[in-house]
């Protein structure tokens, strides 16, 4: 096993039964006038709110575009779980999303109210004071996966990064057809140099789930997990 290959386990070896993370992204887009409303989002831009999920690799397994910019994250993950072609998540398995989402089967989502985004703990960075701390930056490294596959995304496609004059149903498909052309770039490109620059920017049939709510039993798992880790480094 390589250097990289270490890193990526270290990264994950928290997080058994995880199959990646998921989180929104803004596109913009241009609609008729009457639409602007619905598709404005809280900082004033036309945009549609486009749910990704990606992989321990970074490459997406599903992507729901076309949602209205002021549309919440949590009601566009609803949505894709409820649809008949949406999003499948096996029961003992889950995705890494940010504080946004709740915190539920299927779904671990990072403490409120705690730091979450920590570097290494050295130099000038304090080290974590409590496991939900330790728990967030853990968290936070593993679930980076999304925004790296955004970041590439859209330094891929151009046409992502500003609105086009094409219909919103043309635009979706767009979206999508870059979705499929940035993961064959993954799968056929033994280097991409958009992802060493992107690296080096980054801080650091079975039943299914068809139901986004908050679960005790998951918040006692969190809590359990997150012990765990704090245990194991004070021991370390």
């Amino acid at each position: 096993m390589n250097v990289l290959e270490d890193e990526v386990e270290d990264q994950w070896r928290w997080f058994k039964g995880c199959l990646g993370a998921l989180d929104g992204t803004f596109i913009q887009i241009r609609v008729p006038f009457e639409y602007k409303p619905r598709y404005k989002t809280r900082k004033g831009e036309i945009t549609t709110n486009v749910l990704g999920v990606c992989d321990k690799n970074l490459n997406f397994t599903y992507v729901l575009p076309g949602w209205e910019g002021s549309a919440t994250d949590g009601r566009v993950l609803r949505d894709a779980i409820v649809r008949t072609n949406g999003l499948k998540i096996p029961e003992g398995n889950y995705y890494l999303c940010d504080g946004g989402y709740t915190n539920g089967n299927g779904f671990l989502s990072p403490y409120r109210g705690y730091r979450y985004w920590l570097r290494d703990w050295q130099g000038d960075n304090p080290p974590p004071r409590c496991r939900e701390e330790l728990f967030n930056m853990k968290h936070a490294r593993a679930r980076n996966v999304i925004e790296r596959a955004f970041g590439l995304l859209k330094e891929h496609w151009g046409i992502l990064r500003n609105s086009s004059w094409y219909s919103l149903k043309v635009h979706n498909r767009i979206i999508s057809a870059c979705c499929l052309m940035h993961n064959f770039i993954r799968r056929e490109m033994e280097v991409d140099p958009l992802n060493i620059d992107m690296e080096e920017q980054v801080e650091y049939q079975h039943d299914n789930i068809n139901v986004v709510e908050s679960s005790q039993e998951w918040t006692t798992w969190r809590d359990e997990l997150a012990q765990s880790m704090w245990n194991a480094s004070l021991n370390n």
